[in-house]
């Protein structure tokens, strides 16, 4: 989990700068501010636990041997997946979230990564 920490580190300014850009257009649009920081607290949340969950089950997966780390990485996913169902029926049900706030913020850690390989250098080997 070292590495993944790490890498959100590396990334945090562009998560920064994606998470300004969605407040204001909601904003814009008439959402009301109170439900989009709740549901952008949410989908943030659930984004970097699922990045950070993703991570240490890589890492832990690297030293076991073939088989066992396929159960190790299937067993996250399936933890990971039941985390991010959750976040979206409650972004979806509850009034207190805004449902776009709570959802695009789960394409944050993807879109953060490869803004900062094109246009940062970041990443890579």
């Amino acid at each position: 989990m070292r590495m993944a920490w790490g890498v959100l580190r590396e990334y945090g300014r562009e998560m920064m700068v994606l998470n300004t850009l969605l407040t204001a257009v909601l904003l814009l649009f008439g959402h009301g501010l109170p439900q989009v920081l709740a549901g952008m607290a949410l989908g943030n949340g659930a984004a970097v636990l699922n990045f950070l969950f993703t991570g240490a089950a890589a890492e832990e997966a690297v030293l076991l041997e073939p088989k066992l780390a396929q159960r190790r990485m299937a067993s996250s996913y399936f933890k990971r997946m039941l985390l991010l169902a959750a976040v979206l029926a409650a972004g979806f049900t509850l009034p207190v979230f805004d449902p776009l706030a709570a959802v695009l913020p789960l394409f944050f850690p993807k879109l953060a990564l490869t803004i900062g390989t094109i246009f940062f250098g970041k990443g890579g080997n």
